[in-house]
């Protein structure tokens, strides 16, 4: 293995990424070197390129990998191998120390980097996935499945886990047999789509593009949703009504930072109804609090599943034959990544393929 390797870097905020050679990292006793083979772009990503989430430049962005092991620490926890598949979520090296470890560890046995108040950010304000190897902590390193490939593993590191976390939040409200909609069929939404369909929802999928409503419409038959709405239509709410025999939704998803699509969506639910928004918008949140009292309605927070949470995901995942609707480029075409995602005819996913 050389000393060096590629890597493309977010030098300035608002321009392009740069290409570049870098020393690989060092592993450390209880890191895992990984070989990235594919990772990821999505909204988050654009929100880090424009500034949105402070960062220390230059950095590594990307916050989707997928690979294999080549090097594990001396100390590293688990029983990791060179050679396993893995994919690896953003989070890691709890301190076990803050506020957010110490709560988390009174409920679980394992330290959840998720709530660390000294958490490392790969891709958000820490080296992430746009490079040819990158160190992963092990707590929240996964087992990528053998028939999961390395383009559609990448996405479930991010858009799969949101999806996922954003449905396990309503597990206690909402039973199988009850309405959901996702709204924003995008590459959260499509994911979030066929897990709610695999968990039994009666789906419900909503979006105002014709790429999402396509999207929707391509899914496979045992996936595709049980209706289809463009929100922008004059009867859409009255055709939420009609599939809920007048009751309204019992969960909703929103995919979107759309102050205004948020708003519409939680008018949606059916009294005690609960609603998750994915999007981080600029500006704050407008609901209406008339509806939140007076119909018992739930707005709950969702940000990443855990690693543990991961790992069933992908069990379902492999189980009902989920996957992502994927736009691939080489390597040599990241400082153009923005542009291809920004263009108006992207649906699905955009992966980097970087290793064989």
């Amino acid at each position: 293995m050389s000393d060096t390797m590629r890597a493309a870097q977010l030098v300035k905020f608002d321009e392009p990424y740069q290409l570049i050679e870098r020393p690989i990292p060092r592993c450390g006793d209880h890191d895992l070197l990984v070989q990235v083979c594919a990772a990821g772009f999505c909204h988050s990503d654009l929100q880090v390129l424009r500034g949105q989430f402070p960062a220390k430049l230059p950095m590594i962005p990307s916050h989707e990998p997928a690979g294999r092991i080549v090097q594990v620490g001396s100390k590293a926890k688990g029983q990791w191998k060179v050679g396993d598949r893995v994919g690896i979520l953003n989070f890691k090296n709890a301190c076990e120390d803050c506020v957010g470890c110490r709560q988390h560890a009174r409920r679980a046995a394992r330290p959840d980097p998720r709530f660390c108040q000294r958490r490392e950010m790969a891709g958000f304000r820490h080296d992430g996935a746009f490079a040819q190897y990158m160190l992963a902590d092990p707590e929240t390193t996964v087992h990528l499945p053998s028939t999961v490939s390395y383009e559609q593993g990448a996405p479930l590191m991010c858009a799969g886990a949101t999806a996922w976390g954003a449905l396990r939040k309503l597990d206690l409200d909402v039973k199988p047999g009850d309405a959901v909609a996702i709204v924003g069929i995008g590459g959260v939404g499509h994911l979030g789509l066929q897990f709610a369909k695999a968990l039994g929802y009666k789906t419900v999928a909503i979006d105002n593009r014709h790429e999402g409503l396509q999207l929707a419409l391509d899914l496979p038959e045992h996936l595709r949703p049980d209706l289809i709405i463009d929100s922008t239509a004059s009867d859409a709410d009255e055709a939420i009504l009609n599939f809920t025999s007048d009751e309204g939704l019992a969960g909703i998803v929103v995919c979107t930072d759309s102050i205004q699509a948020n708003a519409w969506s939680l008018q949606q639910l059916g009294n005690q109804g609960v609603m998750v928004p994915l999007g981080l918008p600029k500006d704050k949140w407008q609901f209406d609090s008339e509806s939140m009292i007076f119909r018992e309605l739930t707005i709950k927070g969702s940000y990443v599943a855990s690693a543990d949470e991961v790992e069933n995901m992908l069990k379902l995942l492999v189980e009902h034959g989920i996957s992502s609707d994927l736009t691939i480029l080489d390597f040599d075409q990241i400082p153009a990544v923005v542009e291809r995602y920004l263009h108006p005819s992207m649906k699905g996913r955009l992966v980097i393929r970087i290793a064989e």
